[in-house]
């Protein structure tokens, strides 16, 4: 598999599809049963039931932020991560963790204030950012530094 190609699995039959990673944004079906291989273009939650599925089958990166509905900086940021998760859909997917509905999750990535940023590629994790960046642009600048480190560009 070259760095151009993407496996994304099927949530309908769990089939893992190679895909040219060009073709993420045009729609593409599962070569097996034909289901649409959607991939979100908003923030999805993530509980601790999920969270591993969330991360894991997902072929590219992975923004987890670990928040609060009150948390007042969670609020200021959150345009900015909205706005990644629909500008970058196909390439990042952004996961929300509530920390006091999953303190599970809380405890296990050692959370002690909100926001708290990790970047994942491949299920691996890449990076962690503790606190709100103080302009929204410096998210995706955080995020595009880590990944040209490890991986390939940030598109």
């Amino acid at each position: 598999m070259t760095s151009d190609t993407v496996l994304l699995r099927c949530k309908a039959c769990r089939t893992l599809n190679r895909l040219p990673a060009g073709k993420m944004r045009d729609r593409p079906v599962c070569g097996k049963c034909r289901a649409s291989l959607a991939f979100p273009v908003s923030p999805v939650s993530a509980t601790d039931s999920t969270f591993e599925h969330e991360v894991n089958d997902w072929p590219m990166a992975a923004l987890v932020e670990f928040m609060t509905l009150w948390c007042g900086h969670c609020r200021m940021i959150d345009p900015a991560v909205n706005d990644l998760a629909a500008r970058r859909a196909g390439f990042l997917k952004v996961i929300k963790v509530d920390v006091e509905r999953e303190p599970g999750l809380s405890s296990r990535f050692s959370i002690k204030g909100t926001p708290t940023f990790l970047l994942y590629l491949n299920g691996r994790l890449l990076a962690r950012l503790d606190g709100a960046p103080k302009a929204h642009s410096e998210l995706e600048d955080w995020i595009s530094q880590t990944l040209m480190k490890h991986g390939p560009a940030f598109r």
